[in-house]
């Protein structure tokens, strides 16, 4: 089995006030071992302080510049970097300039997170 989807043909959706956007790509292509995403920011959006409860995550940005903020330490992050996550380290994305970021967490599990605290 396969599936193909390109990114300029996804729609884009709110997810909340003052959240980012998202191209639901898990959505369309329907995966059975992760959960992809591509999240669209305006400078300052950020995603929560969090970490999983068992999936690893990878984020790759795609265009824009991030700061990936974790407890104690902070990774500038530009287009074309490529960064992943164990479950247990705390983490936040946050947005410096516009931009888009595609992230995958595996396994594919429903409500994995564990949000730290709501910026």
């Amino acid at each position: 089995m396969h599936a193909k989807v390109n990114l300029d043909e996804i729609d884009v959706r709110d997810v909340g006030e003052d959240s980012p956007r998202l191209k639901a790509v898990g959505y369309e292509l329907r995966p059975q071992k992760m959960r992809p995403n591509v999240w669209v920011f305006e400078p300052g959006q950020r995603l929560n302080r969090h970490r999983q409860k068992t999936q690893e995550e990878l984020y790759h940005i795609l265009s824009g510049t991030f700061e990936m903020r974790y407890e104690n330490t902070v990774d500038e992050l530009k287009a074309g970097d490529v960064v992943v996550v164990s479950p247990d380290e705390i983490r936040q994305l946050v947005c410096v300039t516009a931009g888009e970021a595609f992230i995958v967490g595996a396994p594919n599990v429903k409500d994995d997170g564990v949000v730290l605290n709501v910026d």
